[in-house]
C-alpha cells in the first residue's frame, strides 16, 4: 500500500532486508499514529458531549471531561501535524524555487531541510525537560501528572521530524520531480 498519494512507500527503491524492515516499521508506525489520532478525535467528541449533557441536562459541570478533551486535542494537533506532513498538506511557497535550475533547487531544498530539521530537533530536545517538570506538576481536575499531556510535544514533534525528513529527502535528491510521484528513497 502506498504511503503517499500516487507514490510508492519510502525505501521501496532500495533492495534487501533492511529497507523492507524499515518500510514495514514505517507502515506500522503510521498505522499506530493514524489509529491514535482517530481514537483521540473520537474521545474528544465524546468528552465534549458528556460535558454538554452534564452542564445543560443535569446542571453540573464535569471538570475532568473538559480537561481530558483539552489534553486529547493537544495530542491530536501534534500528531496531526506529522500526518499532514506525510500527505504534503502543509503550506509552502516554492514558486521561485521550482523556476530555478535543478542545482539551485537542490541547494535551497537542502537549506530548507537543514533549518527545519534543526528547529524540530531543538523543539524535541527542549520539550523533554518539560516532561520532567510535568512529573512534578499535577493537572487541576484529575490531579494526574502533567507529564502525560506534555509528552505530546517530544512525541508529536519527533514524528513530525520523521515525516519532514521523508518528504524532504526526495526533493533534495531529485529536485524538479513531484514529491507525490516519487518512488521513495
Amino acid at each position: 500500500m502506498p504511503d503517499r498519494p500516487g507514490g510508492q512507500p519510502p525505501f521501496s527503491a532500495l533492495r534487501g532486508p533492511v529497507p523492507k524492515a524499515l518500510s514495514a516499521a514505517l507502515r506500522a508506525l503510521r498505522r499506530l499514529v493514524d489509529g491514535a489520532a482517530l481514537l483521540l478525535l473520537g474521545y474528544m467528541a465524546l468528552a465534549v458531549l458528556v460535558q454538554i449533557v452534564g452542564r445543560y441536562v443535569f446542571n453540573y459541570s464535569i471538570a475532568w471531561s473538559e480537561e481530558t478533551a483539552t489534553f486529547a486535542q493537544i495530542w491530536l494537533a501534534l500528531l496531526g501535524a506529522g500526518i499532514a506532513m506525510r500527505h504534503n498538506q502543509h503550506v509552502g511557497v516554492d514558486f521561485l524555487i521550482l523556476k530555478a535550475p535543478l542545482q539551485v533547487q537542490r541547494v535551497f531544498n537542502l537549506a530548507a531541510f537543514a533549518l527545519g530539521a534543526w528547529f524540530l530537533g531543538v523543539v524535541v530536545v527542549g520539550s523533554v525537560s518539560m516532561v520532567g517538570i510535568g512529573l512534578i506538576v499535577k493537572s487541576p481536575a484529575l490531579r494526574m501528572p502533567m507529564a502525560i499531556p506534555y509528552s505530546a510535544l517530544p512525541v508529536g514533534f519527533a514524528y513530525f521530524l520523521l515525516e519532514f525528513a521523508l518528504s524532504s529527502l526526495p526533493r533534495i535528491l531529485r529536485p524538479g520531480h513531484d514529491p507525490l510521484e516519487e518512488t521513495g528513497i
